[in-house]
């Protein structure tokens, strides 16, 4: 019997057929089908709330088991990014309001708040951050699904979703929710993995008879074109479009097939290893973060982070800033 699929989540055409098969964090077999209209891949049909709660259980995040010592080298990567982040702001606008989707335990979001003047919080659906936030980094976190949170119109003048769109089986639901909570002119920051290469291992397992595994929990598979045309209809205007991550992209493909080299590096002590997070102390202000925008740069670099213009689908991952109409 032939599938019957659901329309487009985007543009609403029912021309689609069936693209490939995965497994998303083995909770849930999936089929990931192709609107013939607008190009859009997703999963249909798009998974219930029930069913979303089931694949971002605290197993995806399981903060508590994260470990004192993980979270250090996490706060000291992500902070310096946030500071550098911060101090471009500055330049940009003296004062703002920031909301950052996805926050996650709000490391980058202090670093921001460290330097800059703005007034930045967070909000993130996983169960459990918002207290690490607020005890340990003295943040303003909400723990809601976006859709659900009730942001008054037109507070922020700056929103940050960064590798949150691809797990939203409605997008455009979200899209027109940010700029609802965006002031006229206020602009939104989006990072989305490039479809055509986040889907391209699937796409082979698939090929070959087998159905792919997937445990970054995907749900939608936009290539620039497309985000574009989501972003437009959605009543922004691109400021800014650029791919980049060209490594994994050719390791999505398939060409770049090297291990990491071969380090001998001690074991840390397993009470250092296993400290929880909670026990997990935030290190003094660090005066200046000598080093800042070089340390951003060459993280960069080390990524194959030099950007492209995004009608040049050559990376991974894709930024669009845009702006409200």
């Amino acid at each position: 019997m032939t599938q019957t699929y659901e329309p487009c989540v985007f543009c609403g055409h029912d021309d689609v057929v069936l693209d490939c098969q995965v497994s998303i964090r083995a909770v849930l077999d999936a089929d990931v089908t192709r609107c013939r209209y607008c190009g859009l891949l997703y999963v249909n049909p798009p998974p219930t709330p029930e069913k979303i709660a089931q694949l971002y259980d605290a197993t995806y995040w399981d903060p508590p088991k994260l470990g004192a010592r993980e979270a250090s080298r996490r706060y000291h990567r992500q902070y310096r990014f946030g500071a550098a982040y911060g101090r471009s702001l500055g330049r940009l606008l003296p004062e703002g309001r920031m909301l950052e989707i996805g926050c996650g335990l709000g490391f980058f979001l202090k670093g921001v708040a460290d330097h800059c003047d703005w007034d930045v919080e967070g909000i993130d659906v996983a169960d459990g951050l918002e207290v690490f936030a607020r005890e340990k980094l003295e943040l303003k976190i909400t723990q809601r699904r976006f859709e659900e949170a009730q942001f008054p119109d037109g507070q922020f003048d700056l929103v940050r979703a960064k590798d949150i769109l691809e797990h939203v089986p409605h997008p455009m639901s979200f899209l027109e929710t940010v700029r609802r909570i965006l002031r006229p002119g206020g602009r939104l920051d989006l990072w989305v993995p490039n479809g055509m290469l986040d889907l391209a291992p699937a796409r082979r397992a698939f090929k070959a008879g087998r159905r792919a595994g997937m445990g970054a929990g995907h749900l939608l598979f936009m290539a620039p074109h497309v985000l574009r045309a989501m972003v437009g209809r959605a009543g922004f205007r691109v400021i800014h479009a650029s791919v980049f991550s060209f490594r994994y992209a050719l390791r999505s493909l398939g060409l770049w097939t090297s291990q990491p080299r071969s380090l001998a590096v001690a074991a840390p002590a397993a009470s250092t290893s296993q400290q929880p997070l909670r026990e997990w102390q935030r290190p003094a202000p660090e005066q200046g973060l000598r080093g800042t925008m070089f340390y951003a740069r060459l993280r960069g670099w080390r990524s194959c982070h030099p950007a492209l213009p995004a009608w040049l689908p050559l990376g991974f991952e894709q930024r669009f800033v845009v702006e409200r109409s």
